[in-house]
């Protein structure tokens, strides 16, 4: 944002921008910031009458799309149409289109049509969570802006709401960065039980008549989901160690309790465990019961555990 900060300085705003990270909620924030910036001629940033007018969705010279759940080729004629209508109260009018990678070849064709000669005065912002979803002509008309993890002081004051919570500090650990992650992880219910039973599957499963232990049949896929995904980060953490990598460890709550179990791993084990996860990732989504298949990944863990040694 500091290099908007600066051409807006310059007067060498360009016509377009794509924002990109994984995380759609950071994204959106930062469409919204980009606009105050570009349009707040008070430097506030949220106390000004422009700034509000934006964070509520009242300024009338900035557009938001898609309307629906994806851009569509509908949404591109109605973004050619506004783009050509001149400013109402700013110097600029603003175009933000939210996770453009949600939209279909012939959509971003028809968008690209406007984005090739932008009308004097109009700006795009545009996010998408996977660049190699938008298309590179359009890529090329836009000025690539990578949106960087926030660091866990900048985390600490978004959510100073929760810092009472118990797994404030896990989320800090567990989160990328990313609001939407910290957002997640601080409003599910059924963080702290997944990662806890993640955490004793990898670091205290040893034998097969264990595994009875470790499986619920009322979980839901949005649990088993979020379990296998715990799982998964603390293998993956436990390669780290292998790897002599302790300080790009995720799970740094748990890293006395990875450490001492490192050795029971070889790292051809942790490659296909991690493996055997993403297969299962898969299946979950097909007819299947997922207590079952939940147990025969465990047990698969254990055959690989041990066959790897």
């Amino acid at each position: 944002m500091q290099n908007i900060l600066h051409q807006k300085s310059q007067g060498k705003l360009v016509s377009g921008y794509l924002f990109s990270c994984p995380d759609k909620v950071t994204l959106n924030e930062v469409l919204t910031l980009g606009a105050k910036i570009i349009l707040c001629n008070e430097n506030s940033l949220d106390n000004c009458p422009t700034c509000q007018k934006i964070e509520c969705g009242s300024h009338p010279d900035v557009c938001v799309y898609p309307k629906g759940d994806a851009f569509n080729t509908q949404d591109s004629q109605d973004v050619i149409d506004d783009a050509n209508k001149k400013p109402i109260l700013s110097n600029y009018k603003l175009i933000l289109i939210k996770n453009l990678n949600n939209s279909s070849e012939q959509s971003q064709n028809k968008l690209l049509k406007i984005l090739e000669s932008p009308p004097k005065n109009t700006i795009f912002l545009v996010s998408t969570t996977n660049i190699n979803k938008v298309l590179a002509t359009v890529r090329s008309r836009l000025l690539k802006v990578d949106i960087t993890p926030f660091d866990s002081e900048s985390l600490c004051e978004m959510f100073s709401e929760y810092k009472n919570k118990e797994d404030f500090s896990l989320a800090l650990d567990y989160t990328n960065g990313y609001v939407g992650d910290m957002e997640h992880i601080l409003t599910d219910e059924n963080f702290i039980a997944n990662y806890n039973l993640a955490k004793d599957i990898v670091t205290k499963l040893k034998s097969s008549a264990e595994i009875v232990n470790f499986i619920n049949p009322k979980n839901t896929k949005s649990q088993f989901n979020g379990i296998i995904t715990l799982m998964q980060s603390m293998y993956g953490d436990l390669m780290l160690l292998k790897a002599g990598k302790k300080e790009l460890v995720k799970n740094k709550s748990i890293l006395s309790d990875l450490s001492q179990i490192q050795d029971e791993f070889s790292m051809k084990a942790l490659t296909n465990i991690i493996k055997r996860i993403n297969e299962v990732n898969k299946k979950q989504y097909s007819n299947v019961t997922l207590s079952l298949l939940f147990e025969s990944l465990l047990t698969s863990i254990l055959e690989v555990k041990y066959l790897c040694r």
